[in-house]
């Protein structure tokens, strides 16, 4: 059984690594043409619709009389509070960025969601990720190496894309954290199915739906890819992190960028005039894998059970 369960939480982590680590390079063709909050009020819609036709199917583990009390009615607004907040920026940071640096610099969320799981949580603060912090710092400098004077520049480009992700990080560590103790309250399904109603009905009066019209058919696919996308890597997320340890499941996460790169390459040798090259010198390709070794160090953290830094309570 516990076989079982390890196996099943590595697939849904995977699966998640696999299209998160696609989502961007998919989006970049679509935020030339139509807007972020656009994009994504479909991506929640198109979800939404999927969850409440096929979620009463289902059986769940927890009454419905748990959706209404008030402690989980007002995680649930912070919940879809910081998951729509974190697609509308990291959709507008793609269109400032390259897909391999909107990832890097979404690495940028699980450090901020461990340090809330200390501040909010009171889990233990262990060295091993106090030093995965510095590593991941200092492999965004690595990476960024050839543009350091442009993230100064925040009016536009890679400065205004740099702005926007770690903006979008720190709402998606408010999400993992609400998400975190929704968990103990709700089956994961149900939760997002909430979360994906409340953003689309949220994002509405912002949405041009007619923007839509003005895509062709390479990027209209590209959408589709993002709507199921919404709905599969969430969603495999979800239950990775109820049945599997949670400092496990961000290990496999932040694998996430690596794939990004590697997509991004393989679809650029298939397709050079729709993917473009990704804008990188061997420094650059070293930071990114400087950045994931920090990002793994923050997370595997509780597993090495090493001794906490001291903190008061």
């Amino acid at each position: 059984m516990e076989l079982g369960t390890h196996l099943k939480g590595l697939f849904l982590a995977l699966t998640t690594v696999i299209f998160w680590g696609t989502l961007p390079i998919a989006l970049k063709q679509v935020v030339t043409t139509v807007d972020p909050t656009t994009i994504v009020w479909i991506r929640f819609s198109t979800g939404a619709l999927w969850l409440w036709f096929w979620l009463p199917r289902r059986t769940t583990r927890r009454a419905r009389s748990d959706l209404y009390s008030g402690r989980v009615v007002l995680l649930l607004g912070v919940a879809a509070a910081g998951l729509g907040g974190n697609f509308v920026l990291y959709n507008a940071s793609v269109a400032c960025m390259s897909a391999s640096a909107c990832q890097i610099v979404a690495q940028a969320g699980p450090m901020l969601l461990m340090l809330g799981s200390v501040l909010v949580l009171g889990e233990a603060l262990r060295r091993v990720q106090v030093a995965g912090v510095v590593v991941l710092l200092l492999g965004l400098g690595l990476f960024f190496n050839e543009r350091l004077t442009e993230l100064f520049q925040i009016r536009d480009g890679y400065g205004l894309g740099l702005a926007l992700g770690l903006t979008a990080a720190v709402v998606w560590a408010v999400y993992g954290l609400a998400q975190r103790i929704l968990l103990r309250e709700m089956a994961p399904p149900r939760i997002m199915r909430a979360l994906y109603t409340c953003c689309a009905l949220a994002l509405f009066p912002f949405a041009t739906p007619s923007a839509l019209l003005r895509l062709d058919t390479a990027q209209s696919l590209c959408l589709a890819y993002c709507c199921l996308n919404t709905l599969v890597a969430y969603g495999a997320f979800s239950r990775a992190m109820s049945c599997w340890n949670t400092a496990k499941v961000s290990a496999i996460l932040t694998l996430t960028p690596l794939f990004t790169l590697a997509f991004a390459q393989i679809f650029h040798l298939l397709a050079p005039s729709f993917f473009p090259a990704d804008p990188l010198n061997w420094l650059g390709y070293g930071g990114a894998l400087v950045v994931v070794c920090g990002a793994g160090l923050i997370a595997v953290g509780p597993l090495l059970h090493l001794p906490a830094l001291p903190h008061r309570h």
